[in-house]
């Protein structure tokens, strides 16, 4: 059965605020998770079309920003119960700015999503079952307290010849890599089951651990929030209230 809760305990939020994460349990009802998994199957193996839908082959197959045109993300995207733990841990209100899609564990390097989405936080939305197997998240507790790599440490402009990706593996990733050997805390595995989200800091330092039975399905959906009064956002997205208005720059 889904949840209702509308707000954290204090409990749940001295752990957020200690750790920079969460594990809201039965967030989404097994029912909810099956459909919204055979409605990315079916797009997945084109038994399906929708407009606008298209997949990276980058740290497993995922989408990005499906929820700008499709609904079944979109609705996903501000369920109203996201609203009420979101607005906890901002003390403000939450507005979506992006979602991403995955398939499979991604396996990604160590990264902080602020160093791409200024004051952002993130709902995690396991859609099936995610341990070991899958590759769950990997998150490195209570570095959301310590320093962020900002883009004025590792300029996102690219040096001649350098690709994205380059800049990402040569510059970036290893920064993040020395920064989570100074904290000095292990990171640990974050394991769910289908219906739970995982809440995490913008400044939080996680990853995708490795899949240890390749192939295997980590229907998981990312998504990305900032507070309503932060004017930290300079891209063309909008940004999307939980009543469904949409607003690019805060003062719009």
């Amino acid at each position: 059965m889904a949840s209702e809760q509308t707000e954290l305990t204090a409990a749940q939020k001295r752990f957020y605020e200690e750790n920079g994460y969460l594990v809201l349990e039965s967030v989404f009802a097994a029912d909810e998770c099956q459909r919204f998994v055979q409605h990315l199957e079916d797009l997945h193996a084109g038994r399906k079309q929708l407009d606008g839908f298209f997949q990276q082959n980058k740290y497993g197959f995922r989408t990005f920003n499906q929820h700008l045109y499709d609904p079944c993300v979109l609705e996903l995207f501000i369920d109203p119960r996201l609203y009420g733990p979101l607005a906890d841990c901002f003390e403000d209100e939450p507005e979506g700015v992006q979602t991403m899609h995955f398939y499979e564990g991604s396996e990604h390097p160590f990264h902080q999503d602020q160093y791409y989405l200024p004051d952002c936080m993130s709902a995690w939305i396991a859609m099936v079952k995610v341990d070991a197997n899958n590759g769950p998240l990997v998150v490195q507790p209570g570095s959301h307290r310590r320093r962020l790599i900002t883009q004025d440490d590792v300029p996102m402009t690219l040096l001649p010849g350098e690709t994205y990706e380059l800049q990402q593996h040569n510059r970036y990733f290893p920064a993040v890599e020395q920064l989570v050997r100074q904290n000095g805390v292990d990171p640990v595995q974050v394991t769910v089951n289908a219906g739970d989200v995982i809440l995490f800091d913008g400044k939080l330092i996680h990853g995708g651990a490795k899949v240890l039975k390749l192939g295997t399905r980590r229907h998981a959906l990312a998504c990305h929030y900032i507070p309503y009064h932060s004017e930290n956002w300079e891209r063309d997205w909008p940004r999307i209230s939980f009543d469904g208005s949409r607003r690019v720059h805060y003062n719009q």
